[in-house]
């Protein structure tokens, strides 16, 4: 075990660097997504019923889509039709569009659980459609949708694992190239299984503190 922190150590640098990356991933795309989910919640509530079939569309393709196909779309498809990016703009392409899926269908839970009279009473002080949204349809379905928020936030952490597979220089790639050098592979990837334990109980702690500022009194 002593010269397996031995070789760690030598490699400290690299090892900072990539779980640095693994966090501005997970929480640029938890950034994207919710701007992507807030976006389609507003065409999901749409008066015009091809507006809302388009999006809901859009929601079961990429909720229905493997992950790691959309990566793989994004890394190795654009390039053929001359679109070059990087690893991580692959990476970031293919979770946005994935997670905005799934926090759009957060906040449309959240927006069935506005009365119907709050709605009407919106109407009736009239709100136009924007101001409507702006006021009280995001906000509202906003706080019933934070725990689904959060969760996907902590599972966005736990998905940029798998964009080692596109080249990125996230922590489980750096596992991956460190144990392939020294063959300590258990302890490795008993690392890899730690550190982002690790990460995934202070974002959840962080989680837990929003959804009870957030919470609404007398909902579930």
């Amino acid at each position: 075990m002593g010269e397996f922190f031995q070789e760690l150590w030598l490699e400290w640098p690299a090892l900072v660097a990539s779980i640095q990356w693994t966090i501005v991933l997970s929480g640029a795309v938890t950034a994207s997504g919710l701007l992507g989910g807030i976006l389609l919640l507003f065409f999901l509530t749409h008066p015009a019923r091809w507006v809302r079939a388009a999006a809901n569309a859009y929601v079961t393709f990429f909720v229905g889509t493997p992950l790691l196909a959309l990566l793989f779309l994004a890394y190795y498809g654009l390039p053929t039709v001359g679109i070059d990016v990087s690893p991580f703009a692959a990476a970031f392409i293919g979770f946005t569009l994935n997670v905005s899926a799934y926090n759009a269908r957060y906040l449309l839970n959240g927006y069935r659980a506005i009365s119907a009279a709050e709605l009407a009473a919106a109407q009736a002080l009239g709100f136009d459609r924007r101001q409507a949204f702006r006021l009280l349809i995001l906000p509202q379905s906003f706080r019933y949708a934070v725990p689904g928020l959060t969760s996907q936030a902590i599972n966005n952490l736990k998905d940029s694992s798998i964009a080692f597979l596109i080249q990125c220089d996230g922590f489980l790639s750096f596992i991956q190239n460190f144990t392939s050098q020294n063959f300590m592979f258990f302890r490795g990837y008993l690392l890899a299984a730690a550190g982002y334990l690790a990460l995934v109980m202070l974002l959840t702690l962080a989680a837990r503190k929003i959804q009870r500022a957030a919470r609404i009194p007398g909902f579930a």
